[in-house]
């Protein structure tokens, strides 16, 4: 059996939505991005009346990926997320590490900026979206890695690679109830609160 820490990416590690600041990132370097702004919110009221699937919005809103090389990806992330981190989340993963406890990263961002991370994860999964030509693009070719698609996920790369979790002795951090799926596969869970970012236990708010 294998002691993990599952950890959530958006909010959890680091402050805010990754996807956003990708928006916003990618806006300040190209004049013409209103235009991907007006498109946005064309496919977000097309959502809102349910005549587009949330997949399509999301591929809209990570557009600047399929228009982005490698090297800004990885850029972006350097520049862009790493100085949202929360050293104190952080340091428990630092922590779990050291005591050897495998760090999985699950998020429904899109996987080729996770891959970027700098920090000591054993495993990533995301969204998944497809590469072409040696470059990516923005479209998904996974379902939204999100609440019951994480468990679906994690119990498949653990089938994959023939362990199972040490439920009494692992982990999970997350700021958000759509990841208490998740955080049912391990006794130790906790919540990172959104406005405090002070690490809690974590207490399902059933609706």
């Amino acid at each position: 059996m294998e002691k993990i820490a599952f950890y959530d990416f958006d909010d959890t590690l680091l402050k805010h939505d990754s996807m956003g600041i990708l928006l916003l990132y990618y806006a300040k370097r190209h004049p013409f991005a209103w235009l991907l702004a007006f498109k946005l919110a064309i496919m977000f009221i097309l959502y809102q009346c349910h005549m587009i699937p949330f997949l399509k919005l999301k591929e809209t809103i990570i557009y600047p990926l399929s228009k982005m090389s490698d090297e800004e990806i990885e850029g972006f992330y350097k520049e862009a997320l790493i100085p949202r981190y929360y050293p104190h989340v952080i340091e428990t993963m630092l922590k779990h590490k050291a005591n050897g406890v495998k760090i999985w990263l699950v998020s429904a961002s899109p996987e080729p900026y996770l891959f970027c991370i700098d920090l000591p994860v054993d495993k990533i999964i995301g969204t998944q979206v497809a590469r072409e030509n040696d470059h990516w693009t923005n479209h998904i070719i996974s379902k939204n890695c999100k609440s019951e698609e994480k468990v679906r996920r994690i119990k498949e790369e653990l089938e994959r690679l023939g362990q199972t979790i040490d439920y009494e002795n692992s982990y999970g951090y997350s700021d958000s109830d759509s990841d208490y799926p998740m955080l049912q596969l391990v006794k130790h869970r906790y919540r990172i609160d959104k406005k405090t970012s002070e690490i809690k236990p974590f207490i399902y708010q059933k609706r």
